[in-house]
């Protein structure tokens, strides 16, 4: 025990660990006489379950980890503790790789742990590497983490996980540590046996975190998306002048992740967004500067922020649903890894819900028509889907967030206290429900047709059409593999989808009419209509950040000057809107160059 204790302040800087259940976990895993199964919320400490033990051991560690990003992240954190850690993973220089190697076959690796993804793990080329080291009797612990990725019931599901059971057999004698933070019972009772869990002693700590505010906005009622945001963030964050502390805003698509950046900088908040589509170094920048405290805000498809140990998220705000409660507490759970108050919000939209319901749906189909075969595990992603939507729309029974999420988990019921939005208020939940009901009628009764359901979803809606690429890959950093053939369903999805949008936009197109400049307005070229969608008021708008940051920039300007200012704004706002194809593009060449 006191071996424990120094180690855990000499090589992690803690003087105590941080609860009961995370002492025990460790000491269980050092004793080694069991394998070990830990269930723990984000920011409850799973990574020292078994990194505390691993420096300890006298050979290495093998970790299978399911995302590169992440397991950097891991890396990164030990080297800057001094504690010796690295990956084998495809995009290593090869001259890394080879340092790795000769240090592995090295009569005494210098090497306490090794991340790889379980792709690596299977692969050819590692298998010499993995049978030399278990012939040697060098590996000390096999750790899964994101053990949920194992299980077929599970809401991030990876094939490839299922080769572990295989792996852990080759490994006789070596102890499996089996981590994850979202694992409902059948969840649970699946990564054992994939695992091959030797009876495994079991860790788990209750879902309730008492320190996170959930609550859900339905878009559909607000007059003005981004200024309830704005105001959201600005609350969480302890008001525009003294903020204190960051947030995460996750989006669906890369365009919203760009847009909502946008907006949420122009009404005055610095956000970044983060998504594939931009440039390795634009990505590790943007993370880099809202880790760093530079942007408080970072707009992210949902794989960002695995693994990062970052305390003073305040908030964290769903712009689209997650396409699965269990993923939703993961994601939400990224806030107030301090302890402190933090705000978790949705903003939930039936548009939104019918769209995501549509590619889990085609998803199942593709799968199932592939295989030949209907299996009862095809039923969970839906089913965890309907588990998110019922936590948004409450079945029509309004009751605890708190609670929702501990059923779904097999919990007890927690005691609130007001740290959601309906024990908080629920007079306000009700209201809000019953002005969704109402909404949804008024739409449903203008296109002729009955509402089903308290918001009007029709389930039979997208029943049919062409195959759409899968729901779990509609986060572009996508855990699973490609497919063959994911390139062409992407494609066949986009058309369909794009096809179907415009034929629900024609009508609010066809209302459009460009509004002219005044006669003083300053743009030049203000009369064009080139790039759609793109009004004189916003190009006035952007005029005015441009000469603002000339300004600002150049300090404080004499009367004398200011002309000279306004020609250079003008200048090169009319240079950006010579060289953009469309209205983001060109509100993303001015927030770029503000900056």
């Amino acid at each position: 025990m006191a071996a424990l204790r120094r180690a855990l302040k000499t090589h992690f800087g803690h003087e105590k660990f941080r609860s009961q259940q995370q002492e025990d976990a460790v000491k269980a895993i050092v004793k080694g006489d069991r394998d070990v199964f830990v269930c723990m919320p984000t920011g409850a400490g799973k990574s020292l379950c078994y990194q505390l033990p691993a420096v300890l051991a006298p050979g290495i560690t093998l970790v299978i980890s399911p995302l590169i990003a992440l397991i950097q992240d891991q890396v990164d954190q030990l080297q800057s503790r001094n504690i010796p850690a690295c990956s084998i993973n495809s995009k290593l220089p090869a001259h890394e790789r080879g340092t790795i190697l000769a240090d592995l076959q090295s009569e005494s690796p210098r090497l306490k742990l090794l991340y790889v993804t379980p792709e690596m793990l299977s692969s050819a080329s590692f298998q010499p590497c993995l049978a030399s080291l278990a012939s040697r009797s060098l590996v000390s612990y096999l750790a899964v983490d994101e053990a949920h990725c194992v299980s077929q019931w599970g809401h991030d599901f990876r094939p490839d996980y299922l080769k572990l059971g295989e792996v852990r057999g080759r490994l006789p004698g070596v102890p499996c540590v089996a981590l994850t933070a979202t694992a409902p019972a059948r969840v649970r009772q699946d990564i054992c046996r994939a695992l091959r869990l030797r009876s495994p002693l079991s860790f788990a700590t209750p879902v309730f975190r008492s320190n996170l505010r959930y609550d859900v906005v339905y878009r559909e009622l607000l007059d003005d998306h981004y200024a309830n945001l704005h105001a959201f963030i600005l609350e969480a964050l302890g008001g525009a002048a003294a903020a204190k502390g960051c947030g995460i805003v996750y989006c669906r698509t890369r365009d919203a992740c760009e847009e909502v950046a946008y907006r949420l900088t122009l009404l005055g908040v610095l956000a970044k967004p983060y998504h594939a589509g931009l440039k390795t170094g634009d990505r590790t920048e943007a993370q880099n500067s809202w880790m760093q405290g530079k942007v408080a805000v970072i707009v992210a498809t949902i794989s960002f922020g695995m693994g990062i140990d970052k305390a003073d998220v305040r908030f964290v705000a769903h712009w689209n649903l997650a396409k699965s409660l269990a993923s939703y507490y993961q994601e939400s759970g990224r806030a107030g890894r301090d302890g402190l108050p933090s705000s978790c919000r949705v903003y939930y939209s039936p548009r939104d819900r019918d769209q995501i319901s549509f590619l889990i749906r085609k998803e199942i189909s593709r799968i199932q028509e592939k295989r030949g075969s209907e299996k009862e595990h095809d039923k969970a992603a839906m089913t965890d889907f309907e588990a998110m939507v019922a936590f948004c729309e409450q079945e029509g029974v309004s009751r605890c967030r708190h609670a929702t999420i501990s059923k779904y988990f097999g919990d007890q019921k927690p005691d609130c206290a007001g740290a959601c939005d309906f024990c908080r208020d629920p007079k306000a939940v009700r209201a809000q429900l019953e002005a969704a009901g109402r909404l949804s009628t008024t739409i449903g009764g203008a296109q002729g047709s009955e509402p089903r359901g308290p918001f009007g979803f029709d389930p039979e809606l997208y029943a049919g059409g062409r195959k759409g690429y899968g729901f779990e890959r509609y986060d572009e950093e996508s855990w699973s593999a490609p497919e063959d053939d994911s390139e062409k369903r992407r494609k066949e999805f986009g058309d369909f989808f794009r096809r179907q949008m415009s034929m629900r936009k024609v009508a609010d197109v066809s209302k459009e009419t460009f509004v002219p400049p005044d006669p003083d307005c300053p743009l030049r070229e203000a009369n064009s209509q080139r790039i759609p969608r793109l009004t004189v008021k916003t190009r006035e708008h952007c005029l005015s950040l441009l000469e603002s940051a000339f300004r600002n920039q150049q300090g404080a300007a004499d009367p004398a000057t200011s002309s000279d200012f306004q020609t250079l704004a003008m200048d090169l706002e009319h240079d950006i809107f010579k060289s953009s194809k469309s209205a983001n593009l060109y509100r993303a060449a001015v927030l770029k160059r503000v900056r």
